[in-house]
């Protein structure tokens, strides 16, 4: 493999994993926010999705901020990140569906913290794909900005 796919792979890599944790970060804030509260399982839902794109664009925009503008780094953020949170999120939540009994789960649960170790690797492999044409596709253009 040349050297600059080696470098976007790595880079690739790097961003994605932000990603996972970013979104993971804001989603699992979410659930433990929709627990506490009693909330139903749809709005504890629509609350942790919420909360991961807010901490997935969050985590990008760390460290653009110190090459960019405010304003520049949340159109990168948001322009490179809502596909790969997108499909991220949608393989997360569809494989929290399927695992019997993790939706109705507490935080206390060891099936909880099961189902997550499970979920995450699903939202890193839907991710990993789009992060790496989004960037390949900005480097082509001369204008990756990302991680």
């Amino acid at each position: 493999m040349e050297h600059s796919k080696m470098s976007l792979h790595k880079e690739t890599l790097k961003c994605t994993l932000r990603c996972l944790l970013g979104c993971n970060v804001g989603e699992v804030s979410g659930m433990i926010i929709g627990s506490i509260l009693g909330w139903e399982t749809i709005s504890t839902i629509i609350l942790a999705v919420g909360l991961a794109f807010v901490t997935g664009y969050s985590f990008t925009m760390v460290p653009l901020l110190k090459k960019m503008t405010f304003k520049q780094a949340v159109k990168v953020a948001i322009s490179g990140d809502t596909a790969s949170i997108s499909a991220m999120e949608t393989a997360e939540n569809t494989i929290a569906f399927l695992i019997p009994g993790f939706m109705a789960a507490s935080l206390l649960d060891a099936m909880f913290w099961i189902g997550l170790g499970i979920m995450l690797p699903f939202g890193f492999m839907a991710s990993y794909p789009i992060m790496y044409w989004v960037m390949k596709r900005e480097m082509k253009h001369g204008t990756c900005q990302m991680c």
